[in-house]
């Protein structure tokens, strides 16, 4: 009987997206419209955020992460919950950085936020 060589067949799918409730280290730090704006720190960075491992933290409000999925490796979606003083609710939301990883990007250029240095 007569052997035939095994073929080893690869077969390439996409990379699954990634999925938890941790937010990826390359998005975490300090966000802010100007770098004068990142000497207000954390709460008072009124036209930023800060991204921590499980939340973001706007100026009075903040998103806990409940589920996190990496989309690309620059995109992450996410579904929270939103805490402000007027109570919480579900909320989801995207963040997407430059290729750099020095901005954060919004719909337009003039929304997009600047890594704060440190």
């Amino acid at each position: 009987m007569p052997y035939l060589p095994l073929a080893l067949i690869v077969l390439t799918a996409p990379v699954p997206a990634q999925s938890g409730a941790t937010i990826p280290a390359k998005f975490r730090g300090e966000w802010a419209r100007t770098l004068a704006d990142c000497r207000a720190r954390g709460g008072e960075n009124s036209a930023g955020f800060t991204v921590a491992a499980d939340m973001v933290v706007y100026y009075e409000d903040s998103d806990v992460m409940q589920q996190v999925r990496l989309t690309d490796p620059n995109t992450l979606t996410y579904k929270s919950k939103f805490v402000s003083a007027d109570g919480e609710e579900p909320s989801e939301g995207t963040l997407r950085l430059s290729a750099d990883g020095k901005r954060m990007l919004g719909s337009t250029r003039e929304e997009d936020l600047i890594r704060c240095p440190g």
